[in-house]
């Protein structure tokens, strides 16, 4: 309240009372700069600090959304401030490293997207807040769907869409250069398809590493690492993260590519069906939740909680599920995911490029996520070790292994790994703990990659270089040669 002391009603100059006047305006104005100052905390636009991976498409979106709802709900603007910090990976490395040095904050508000194994191992840490969501919004999302939780028991992450992982491939390129669909993992291994397949380094990207750990869950570890040997022979050049595998399939540089669905669809809603298609492989398909999560320390706790509740919430998921053009959806970009509630499928088909719900598939191959989580680190190493460092090495292996007819105990030998599967848990559970450890074995692990790829190209000795699967010969009992001309 503003108090106001009675004026003497005489000895009242005009110059004084000049002067009472503007006392009084001086006062009434630190008054009402009073009022401003307390209500910024409040009444002017605040930030929020979110940590990810996503591409430029899904921050545009998200971060003007929940600045409108926000406005709308609560009567004040706020602005979402992005840290991108590279892939999923490389976040998680970034926020285990920062919580070393800040164990009670690192400065950021939430983690959005990259899969679910950060958010299992920064859960198991201690370095996610537990938030239940309005009951409003808790009552369209189930706790699991077939093969995958959608979020926490314990309420530490949520699954914000829903994913699954398939080929995307150039339709003009395959006809162009005589190349075969695709239509499952297999295929990718076949050896015509030499240096038209495009892949990421695991090491970069968890969407990668999720893709190839599901190879070593369905088909098991010996076979799974055989199928991505092959594969890997294939591949043009790793990538190091998987939005550009999905960009180099619509440019025409390679024919298929390892993608993520909202990759492969955004692509193709780019492109159009008839230059680029996205499939799910008919051997085995993955789904698996894209999380969300407030970190530890946060200084903006219910802010937060506010934006999980808007992602998670019908206008939020609006924005994955409904595309550009509708009124309700995406307003510059059409994202095009799978959304966590299971009502939209049904209520907005034929709207959307998402033609199938997750929730109605049989369950089959079910993705183990605690086991993916536990040895996420030493797969992704001991991937990049003997097939992305090694990889002009792996490649003239593989020729030699075509040009031999692709024999029973070539293929056997080319795709064996220097680790079994219990060798790689201990190694997590244990010595990987200790980064000297790590690095020997890093480096272990390349030399004898080398050592075996070598010993290849030593049998194929007299051969030019390029020769092999290039000049139109047949390459195998059931393969055609490459098509695919060498890089330069």
């Amino acid at each position: 309240m503003i108090r106001f002391s009675p004026l003497p009603s005489s000895n009242l100059t005009p110059d004084r009372m000049r002067r009472v006047w503007i006392l009084l305006g001086l006062e009434i104005l630190g008054v009402f700069l009073g009022c401003l100052s307390s209500t910024a905390a409040t009444g002017d636009r605040v930030s929020l600090r979110v940590l990810s991976p996503h591409n430029e498409a899904i921050r545009w979106e998200f971060g003007h959304g929940f600045a409108r709802w926000h406005e709308q709900r609560f009567g004040y603007a706020v602005e979402v401030e992005w840290r991108v910090m590279g892939g999923s990976s490389d976040s998680l490395r970034f926020v285990l490293s920062e919580f070393e040095g800040k164990p009670n904050g690192i400065g950021m508000d939430v983690l959005f997207g990259g899969g679910s194994e950060p958010y299992l191992i920064l859960a198991t840490r201690g370095l996610l807040e537990s938030v239940r969501l309005p009951e409003a919004v808790m009552a369209g999302i189930p706790r699991t769907a077939p093969g995958l939780e959608v979020y926490d028991a314990g309420f530490r992450w949520y699954g914000a869409a829903l994913s699954s992982f398939g080929i995307l491939q150039n339709l003009e390129v395959q006809r162009w250069a005589k190349l075969p669909p695709a239509s499952r993992w297999q295929d990718l291994a076949h050896p015509r398809l030499e240096g038209w397949v495009a892949a990421g380094d695991p090491r970069n990207s968890g969407t990668m590493n999720n893709m190839y750990e599901a190879f070593l869950q369905a088909e098991g570890w010996d076979q799974g690492w055989r199928t991505l040997a092959r594969i890997a022979g294939n591949v043009r050049q790793f990538d190091r993260i998987s939005t550009m595998t999905a960009k180099e399939v619509t440019l025409g540089e390679v024919a298929y590519g390892f993608a993520i669905d909202f990759y492969g669809f955004t692509q193709v809603a780019a492109a159009g069906k008839d230059k680029v298609s996205y499939v799910l492989p008919a051997d085995f398909t993955a789904v698996s939740p894209d999380g969300i999560g407030i970190l530890k320390g946060t200084t903006r706790r219910e802010l937060a909680g506010r934006f999980l509740e808007y992602v998670l919430g019908e206008e939020g998921q609006k924005l994955w599920f409904l595309p550009r053009g509708h009124p309700e959806g995406a307003r510059r970009f059409s994202i095009d995911r799978m959304v966590v509630r299971p009502d939209f499928y049904d209520r907005y088909r034929g709207m959307s490029l998402i033609e199938h719900s997750p929730f109605k598939l049989k369950e089959g191959f079910r993705y183990d996520t605690q086991v993916a989580k536990a040895r996420r680190d030493v797969v992704a190493a001991l991937f990049g070790s003997v097939f992305v460092d090694v990889h002009d090495e792996l490649k003239s292996a593989w020729r030699i292994v075509i040009r031999k007819g692709m024999k029973a105990e070539d293929l056997e030998e080319f795709g064996r790994v220097p680790v079994s599967a219990s060798e790689a848990m201990r190694l997590a559970r244990e010595e990987w703990k200790d980064a000297s450890l790590r690095n020997r074995y890093r480096n272990q692990w390349q030399r004898w990659a080398l050592d075996k790829y070598r010993r290849f190209t030593d049998r194929g000795e007299g051969l030019k270089p390029g020769e092999v699967g290039r000049q139109g010969r047949q390459v195998g009992p059931d393969s055609l040669p490459s098509t695919r001309p060498e890089n330069k």
